[in-house]
């Protein structure tokens, strides 16, 4: 069954216009009627990179689980007073873990963003957005240093606050800072009695067991 179609007075009033439309190029009407054919399109497409429809994907640990349980540690340790602890979260108390840490021991912290993120096992966006934290509520400074031409160098950060630097000097430090080594806590009673086994080692080789400050004292007398 055949269906009537009845124009709109808007399209009856555009066709109208379209037939008395004075035409300035012979060749653009005869396109336009339909006399001239177009030619197909000789060039193709330029292909599209595969890489610009795959959303980024952000970095991420090799080892989660060992990230996370790093996190928690330093999180959990006592690089802030209880005082302050209550304005960061876990990840950022870990962040300035580092920070602190590496203060403590070089008086001043100039780790990258990247590296921080790496020792506190957290991301980089958790790092930026703790430095932007600490330094509006007054705890820390940063100091950027621009390099005209070249890539700029890390920033230096420093503690303003008091009661955290007093809190640094009484308390060790739960992170372990770059190119140190854990001190071997070692027993005053068992160090003197390894120096005394040493001396006695070394008076066997000599092959004179009597003790010094007698041998001094017989070569006086005679």
């Amino acid at each position: 069954m055949s269906r009537t179609f009845t124009a709109s007075p808007e399209l009856l009033a555009s066709l109208e216009r379209m037939k008395s439309r004075a035409w300035r190029d012979d060749r653009a009407k005869a396109f336009e009627l339909g006399e001239i054919p177009t030619k197909p399109a000789t060039t193709t497409a330029r292909p599209v990179r595969a890489s610009r429809l795959v959303s980024r994907q952000r970095p991420r640990s090799p080892d989660r689980q060992y990230s996370r349980d790093r996190r928690r540690r330093l999180g959990g340790s006592s690089a802030l007073p209880d005082t302050m602890r209550h304005f960061y979260t876990e990840g950022q108390r870990a962040v300035l873990c580092i920070v602190a840490g590496e203060i403590k021991h070089h008086g001043v912290c100039d780790l990258p963003i990247d590296k921080i993120a790496a020792l506190a096992g957290v991301c980089r966006t958790t790092v930026q957005t703790t430095m932007h934290e600490a330094r509006r509520l007054g705890h820390i400074k940063i100091t950027e240093r621009p390099v005209r031409g070249r890539k700029s160098l890390t920033n230096l950060v420093t503690i303003t606050s008091v009661e955290w630097k007093a809190w640094l000097k009484r308390g060790p430090s739960a992170h372990r800072p770059i190119g140190s080594k854990t001190p071997k806590m070692v027993s005053s009673t068992n160090s003197k009695e390894i120096q005394k086994e040493r001396r006695n080692d070394r008076r066997g080789r000599d092959g004179d067991n009597s003790p010094p400050m007698r041998r001094i004292s017989a070569g006086k007398s005679g």
